[in-house]
């Protein structure tokens, strides 16, 4: 009731984003999988991404590409527990922050379309096939796993697939749990194995084609913020330094390095001098220069359409640009060799602190070797002394996204949604004839006899009816009827070339 949703009809994003705002969420209609980063970016600012597609009656059990029924019966109710709440946007703010490779996005780009693919009912199966050995594919040509890819696990063994409380009897509280009918039951009733949940869980891939071998089961809810501490601490964006750029570099991917005063740089980084601690590091491609995640005027992508590059500095060479005027010819000495001369153009400050000082006629060098010349164009020096941060992904997202190689959901409607067949239509007006008897309070045997007669004449393979006449009768007769059994004996017939199907109904039943 907190999120808008109920049991018996398909809920609308409009009345679920009313109920969310009041526990201080929003919910907003999306198709199919989205971009991580993109992802991630919505949890942060509390907002539920619903995707609008209704899965297809061949994955009623299962759906491998999130539907309205993943989103509305699986993410959002759990929402409401305040400590699940905070826990999802301490998650999403990790998330934002952490470096993700190309192997991840080329992964991310084989699980839609491998999604896509089983979902659409004309899909052939050697088209299903190829896009299978397309993912296997991807994953194999994994180079390392990164912090995104860990995050990823995290989220699957809690978010989608996480059981709660007492390891012996586990309630569930993941998405993909909660929204599958058959591998919901295995949790409980069959023989997953279930693990005490701990900072373990990210070294346990995952298969999204298949039923998982093995499930993770926390304390309560604040455990999970527990676990996510320990995981975030060793982050780049929390550590900083000579190794997190090394992260950065082979993640082959854009990145933000953030200097001590505050400085962001995005972009993709390439290379850097330096041993034990960087003297000098580049960047390629666009580069935007940010702070407090706000673009600084006129230093975006295109300004810097070749990139960026800047060596360290310390308390010295701070100090000598701070009192240095503008036109001022200037020659810096950094560690390790590297010299600047160049004429003074400009200084940036915010909040009194120094953040960049450009240069005209600059030239840098480290001994012989030519770091910067002249003919270049302007010099922009980064006045940090130290990298205190790297995260994945841009500062500013929303002026540098035209930057960024990004694949953007598909707003077309699927090929193969059509106006539904004359048989079809009659279908509907049969089932909103049987949820009107299901709103009302009195049970009319005439137009129930009137019913069953068309389902018997027109409709002998649809178990959908059936099972809500069984519905009604049991609730409102004896279920030791001629009229019920009969049904029952009809739905069983129907469905036993479905052994999921078959399961689900049976249970549905009980």
């Amino acid at each position: 009731k907190k999120t808008g949703i109920t049991i018996d009809r398909i809920p609308k994003i409009e009345d679920m984003d009313d109920k969310l705002q009041e526990i201080g969420w929003r919910a907003v209609p999306v198709r199919g999988f989205l971009p991580p980063t993109i992802f991630m970016q919505f949890q942060a600012h509390a907002i539920l991404p619903i995707a609008s597609d209704m899965r297809t009656v061949n994955h009623l059990t299962y759906t491998p590409a999130p539907d309205i029924v993943h989103e509305a019966a699986g993410h959002s109710p759990i929402i409401v527990d305040s400590n699940y709440s905070k826990f999802l946007k301490e998650y999403g703010n990790a998330a934002t922050r952490a470096i993700y490779s190309k192997d991840d996005y080329n992964i991310y780009l084989a699980i839609r379309n491998l999604s896509d693919i089983k979902e659409n009912p004309r899909a052939t199966s050697s088209k299903i096939k190829d896009a299978e050995m397309n993912l296997e594919l991807c994953i194999s040509n994994m180079k390392s796993v990164s912090e995104a890819a860990y995050l990823a696990r995290l989220n699957w063994w809690t978010v989608e697939y996480g059981l709660v409380g007492d390891i012996n009897k586990p309630k569930i509280y993941g998405a993909g749990l909660l929204s599958s009918v058959s591998e919901s039951y295995n949790a409980i009733y069959g023989n997953v194995e279930k693990i005490p949940f701990s900072l373990d869980c990210i070294n346990y891939p995952y298969d999204i084609t298949e039923q998982q071998p093995q499930l993770f089961v926390a304390n309560d809810f604040e455990h999970l913020s527990d676990v996510l501490s320990n995981l975030t601490l060793k982050m780049a964006y929390k550590v900083g330094g000579i190794e997190s750029v090394k992260k950065a570099i082979s993640s082959e991917s854009v990145c933000t390095y953030q200097l001590d005063n505050g400085l962001q740089i995005s972009g993709l980084p390439n290379n850097f001098i330096g041993n034990e601690f960087i003297e000098y590091y580049r960047f390629s491609g666009s580069v935007q220069l940010s702070h407090n995640n706000n673009q600084l005027e006129g230093h975006n992508g295109d300004y810097h359409s070749d990139g960026f590059s800047s060596p360290l500095c310390d308390d010295n060479i701070i100090n000598k640009l701070i009192d240095s005027n503008i036109g001022e010819e200037l020659h810096l000495e950094f560690s390790k060799g590297i010299t600047l001369s160049g004429v003074m153009k400009e200084k940036i400050f915010k909040d009194k602190v120094l953040l960049l000082a450009s240069f005209n006629n600059c030239q840098i060098k480290k001994g012989d070797d030519i770091l910067f010349s002249p003919d270049w164009g302007q010099f922009d020096l980064a006045c940090g002394k130290s990298i205190v941060s790297v995260s994945g992904g841009p500062a500013d997202m929303k002026n540098y996204l035209k930057f960024i190689d990004i694949e953007v959901p598909n707003k077309n409607k699927p090929i193969y949604l059509a106006e539904p067949s004359e048989n079809k239509k009659k279908l509907n007006v049969l089932y909103s004839k049987i949820n009107n008897i299901s709103s009302g309070s009195l049970l009319d045997q005439k137009d129930i006899a009137h019913i069953i007669n068309l389902l018997e004449s027109d409709f002998p393979n649809d178990w959908l009816s059936r099972f809500k006449i069984m519905e009604l009768l049991f609730y409102t007769e004896n279920s030791n009827g001629s009229t019920y059994k009969n049904l029952y004996s009809q739905i069983d017939k129907i469905s036993k070339n479905n052994s999921d199907l078959h399961e689900s109904i049976k249970r549905g039943i009980q």
